[in-house]
């Protein structure tokens, strides 16, 4: 107990001294672009209004703002399904596989990402605001006994990570304070009795605790101990060097996405990074304007040494008294300032923090009038431009999220029973957010111009088309456009459609035939009888 007390302390500081050189460029994020996020550089108190004194021009703050706000409306919108569920390699599945496929996906959706009980949109949006501010956001599921699961973003100023030979993050240390009254709450078997009768006396005085996650070294696959699992876990009392708590993991239980990174560093960068001179110049000339701009409304005053009575009264409606037969007389001080020189350098700076921000991507812009058709042709294309920096996100992300909530579900018997057609294989996951979408557009898009070129070729050799299988080609593209499974029938069913339809068609022509027959031999013996007719007569 105390080698792994003494490991996790050891290791904390050095992931903090790693961590170090961040810190201050963190920080002048923090300032300027997600003031009301905690800080790094100094321990501020809680609830301190001066976290927002250096912001003087709001742009930065809103544009990552909506750099979140479109993040979570294109990757994990509430309101749709963003992913979807399929076999590799197979594009129509049986009918009790999509079944199978839908509930899950139904059931992970109702019990997890959509449930006010788990926390998901508050806590997502907190690591799109922190992924635009900091390039780096820490995401945490937590699989609570007998309660739903939790999903939690925890403040980068918390957090130190290691990476391992793949570049995957596999270590997350925490660094969090908890009060007497919480320590006991949670872990009081673990404390000893001197600290308890301190805590009794002082029940609000903090304490520094520290959540370590790693790979576990003394891992066996099979066994159910929590210490014996993929990823070890435990909490550490830091200066009273007390082991709180100890157990595991089955899977990583944070994501840790990064914005965009550099080759050979941790941590990643942001768009607040990009266009940090810029933001921080902005605020200076906004805080000069603003000085000048009070200058010209309310300049300072010349007023003559004597034959006044103080104070002066300058509010609307003040009297101000000066001696009789004086000529003495208030006149303001001029300076001369334009507050208004300067702000076209101010807007285009403006406008260049937005385009970090890749907020001329995520909203459409007002322009001509356009068709429906050209509309959405403009936001497949800003969709398009958005795919390098969703792809990250994908993968380190969205995919590790997904997986860890499939897994929990399932250990928790709250998924059906897979159909035997699933037997030994594994589900990949299908994005089908509307970025996601756009991707894919591309290439049915590309598809249908190779069938606009052929048109004129088609209408000199018609059978050239029948190198195109009309079947595959409509199910490829109901795949790519990410059409509903339960539109979608399966190559078993539609061959009975088709057959059942020949076999209608060879009816109603065997029955116009007999129809046409019987036509046939009743004109015949009509002709029979009329010529039978006029050879009597």
């Amino acid at each position: 107990m105390k080698e792994l007390v003494d490991h996790v302390i050891k290791r904390s500081e050095q992931l903090a001294t790693f961590r170090a050189v961040w810190e201050n460029l963190w920080q002048d994020c923090t300032d300027y672009v997600n003031p009301r996020r905690g800080d790094f550089s100094t321990q501020q108190a809680r609830g301190t209004r001066h976290r927002f004194d250096k912001v003087f021009d709001s742009t930065a703050p809103l544009a990552n703002q909506n750099l979140a706000a479109g993040l979570h409306g294109h990757l994990t919108n509430a309101t749709e399904r963003w992913f979807s569920l399929r076999i590799p390699g197979v594009s129509t599945p049986s009918q009790s596989v999509r079944d199978y496929m839908q509930t899950v996906i139904d059931i992970m959706f109702d019990e997890g990402f959509n449930s006010s009980a788990t926390n998901f949109t508050t806590a997502v949006h907190e690591l799109y605001l922190d992924l635009g501010s900091y390039g780096t956001g820490v995401f945490y599921i937590e699989d609570r006994i007998g309660k739903p699961i939790q999903f939690r973003s925890f403040h980068l100023a918390d957090c130190y990570v290691a990476e391992n030979a793949d570049g995957i993050v596999d270590v997350l240390y925490r660094k969090y304070k908890l009060q007497g009254r919480q320590l006991l709450e949670l872990y009081r078997e673990a404390l000893p009795e001197k600290l308890i009768e301190a805590i009794i006396k002082e029940p609000l005085k903090e304490y520094s605790v520290v959540h370590a996650t790693e790979p576990n070294d003394t891992y066996l696959p099979g066994s159910k101990k929590s210490k014996d699992m993929p990823y070890k876990s435990c909490y550490v009392l830091m200066e009273e060097k007390i082991l709180l708590s100890e157990g595991g993991f089955n899977e990583f239980p944070y994501m840790v996405p990064r914005w965009s990174k550099t080759s050979g560093e941790v941590y990643g960068r942001s768009p607040a990074m990009m266009c940090l001179p810029d933001i921080k110049m902005v605020n200076e000339m906004m805080k000069t304007t603003i000085r000048a701009a009070q200058k010209a409304t309310d300049p300072p005053l010349m007023v003559p040494d004597d034959g006044f009575m103080l104070p002066l009264r300058t509010i609307p409606g003040g009297l101000n008294y000066f001696r009789s037969g004086t000529s003495d007389e208030i006149k303001p001080l001029i300076s001369g300032a334009r507050p208004d020189i300067g702000l076209d350098f101010i807007d285009s700076r403006r406008e260049h923090i937005r385009s970090t921000f890749h907020v001329d991507w995520l909203q459409l812009q007002e322009g001509p009038r356009m068709t429906a058709t050209e509309v959405l042709q403009r936001q497949e294309e800003k969709m398009r431009l958005m795919g390098p920096m969703v792809g990250r996100l994908q993968t380190e992300f969205l995919g590790p999220l997904i997986e860890r909530v499939f897994n929990i579900f399932s250990r928790r018997d709250l998924l059906p029973p897979p159909p035997a057609d699933l037997e030994g294989v594994n589900l990949s996951i299908d994005y089908v957010s509307p970025v996601a979408r756009a991707q894919k557009a591309q290439t049915v898009f590309n598809f249908g111009r190779l069938l606009e070129q052929m048109i004129p070729l088609a209408n000199i050799k018609p059978e050239m088309f029948d190198n195109i299988d009309a079947d595959a080609t409509f199910r490829w593209a109901h795949a790519a456009l990410d059409g509903p499974m339960e539109t979608l029938v399966d190559e078993e069913k539609m061959q009975e459609i088709r057959q059942a339809r020949a076999e209608q068609q060879q009816q109603m022509v065997q029955a116009e035939q007999q129809a046409q027959g019987a036509a046939a031999a009743k004109d015949a013996a009509q002709a029979a009888q009329a010529v039978g007719m006029a050879g009597g007569a």
